[in-house]
């Protein structure tokens, strides 16, 4: 029985380590590959350096996204609190609202209704 869960915990390990190199190979060659293919893909259709530069800068904001993506999920579940919690304010005190009501003028209906 020992034996066997030696076993499952040495595969479950073996298992993540080969995430973790997928994931790698994703992140890095995967990723290259596209940015290069979209620069080389708007040239060819467009022969604009200015186009090719903006694919070049659109692919690299993704790429810089996909490897910084538990950071964005972090960032923003700090910020926005689940369930309808009041957003974080960050020190500052509550905003101050004022009410004002219209002036009477020739908008104005019978009672004082805007119209």
């Amino acid at each position: 029985m020992m034996q066997n869960m030696m076993l499952l915990a040495d595969a479950i390990s073996d298992t993540e380590a080969l995430g973790g190199r997928v994931e790698a190979l994703l992140t890095g060659t995967v990723m290259s590959i596209m940015v290069i293919v979209s620069v080389i893909v708007t040239w060819q259709k467009t022969k604009s350096l200015l186009a090719s530069g903006a694919a070049l800068l659109g692919a690299v904001a993704l790429w810089y996204a996909v490897m910084n993506a538990t950071t964005f999920r972090d960032s923003v579940g700090e910020t926005i609190k689940p369930g309808g919690a009041p957003p974080v304010t960050e020190g500052r005190g509550p905003a101050v609202v004022r009410v004002v009501e219209p002036a009477p003028g020739p908008a104005m209906g019978r009672d004082g209704e805007a119209l």
